[in-house]
């Protein structure tokens, strides 16, 4: 079978898994959509577009996707299954695994199943609920942001390793008795101890002018409010995931600087964080000027207790997940995804705040502050060892206006 030639693959935004492209020794293009494994056994339908003419082939591969899609209905609908990870996986496994301690003879907490569901229930299912069980993308990004928040609430390296433990054992289980497609890969602890590598300023800058193109070809504002999201979370010391999503109009104010009228200072006050029920942020002046007027504006008519971001949107979960899956597809499509061996999923971009106003000068205790974190964690996890990093430190520590800097003369 002739192989696809990989340099001539291109992907159909907005609809999942098509794309077109072209084979070894042959002219015309091709196009491929995954339909599951209840329809075909590879999931997969490739079918040949008749044209070698690649924007005929985009606009071909759409009608052909549209029309195979309004032909098949009845397929589909008979082998959709709505996915539910806490039905599908967790209660199987904690049913099995309690099970197995009860025949050692340990009821109650002392029963390692029951004390593990109790982990489930109380932590770890808020990161996987309404997830694709199937999509190693938001899986993956989901245990980051598991780890991230148990690192925020200083559990220790024995408690996040027996976190991870219950979701390996319970995607391995799944994936033996096929459940699940794959199974998930979990960082090592030397892993969950490295700081994250964060974005540069001009990453993000060609991930926003990627989500702006991709509005201009499909007309879908979603772009654009991902776009206003990922612009929100890198101007203040946010925690990327449904928390600035949970924001609505009434949580904003604007606060005004008598020695400096003209610049008002935009600061929002978040509820229930994970520290205090109550944090206040300000924002990046160039975000309060330039960027939060766009995001007032996209939407004409709202209400104080509209949420700021998708206001029309009511599952929150959902959403982020949309917007985690958009964000590593362009990402990825930019090669800017992995740096130094590791991923950058969206919660690099809360390190991109907190070293950018670290190498600005802002002190550990402020940007602590501010970012509703410890100096502690800001220096174990935070704090990239970045050559831009270097540089600013090492202009601090040897400026050249300090009368006390050495003058080393070549022989």
């Amino acid at each position: 079978m002739p192989k696809i030639r990989k340099d001539t693959i291109k992907t159909i935004p907005k609809i999942h898994s098509l794309k077109i492209y072209k084979k070894e020794n042959r002219n015309n293009y091709y196009c491929s959509f995954y339909v599951g494994t209840n329809i075909l056994k590879s999931g997969n339908k490739e079918l040949s577009l008749r044209t070698v003419n690649v924007n005929d082939a985009l606009k071909k591969a759409r009608n052909t996707f549209i029309n195979w899609t309004k032909n098949n209905q009845d397929k589909i609908a008979n082998s959709q299954k709505k996915l539910d990870i806490e039905k599908d996986i967790a209660t199987p496994f904690f049913k099995v695994r309690i099970r197995k301690y009860q025949m050692k003879g340990k009821s109650g907490t002392s029963n390692q199943g029951v004390r593990e569901k109790l982990r489930w229930n109380n932590y770890i299912i808020k990161f996987f609920k309404d997830i694709d069980y199937n999509n190693p993308e938001l899986i993956n990004d989901a245990i980051h942001n598991l780890v991230n928040d148990l690192r925020e609430d200083k559990k220790t390296d024995n408690t996040i390793s027996k976190y991870l433990n219950i979701l390996s054992l319970m995607f391995k289980r799944a994936h033996n008795l096929g459940t699940t497609k794959f199974i998930p890969e979990f960082p090592s602890m030397n892993i969950v101890n490295q700081a994250r590598t964060s974005y540069f300023n001009e990453e993000l800058n060609l991930i926003n002018r990627q989500l702006e193109k991709e509005y201009e070809k499909t007309e879908d504002k979603e772009y654009l409010e991902i776009k206003d999201y990922i612009n929100l979370i890198r101007s203040a010391g946010f925690r990327p995931g449904i928390q600035p999503l949970m924001i609505k109009n009434f949580q904003h104010q604007f606060l005004i600087d008598k020695k400096n009228p003209s610049e008002p200072i935009l600061q929002f006050t978040l509820f229930d964080t994970k520290t205090s029920p109550k944090h206040k942020l300000t924002c990046h002046p160039y975000f309060t000027k330039n960027i939060f007027p766009e995001i007032q504006n996209r939407i004409k008519k709202r209400s104080s207790e509209d949420y700021l971001l998708f206001p029309s949107e009511k599952n929150r979960q959902k959403i982020y997940n949309r917007i985690s899956k958009v964000f590593v597809r362009i990402s990825k499509q930019l090669d800017l995804y992995y740096r130094n061996g590791q991923s950058r999923p969206l919660y690099s971009i809360r390190h991109t705040f907190i070293s950018n106003r670290y190498n600005s000068g802002t002190s550990l205790e402020l940007l602590a502050k501010t970012s509703n974190t410890s100096e502690k964690m800001l220096k174990k996890h935070y704090l990239d060892n970045e050559e831009t990093m270097t540089i600013e430190e090492h202009k601090r520590m040897f400026h050249t206006e300090d009368k006390s800097v050495i003058k080393f003369k070549k022989k």
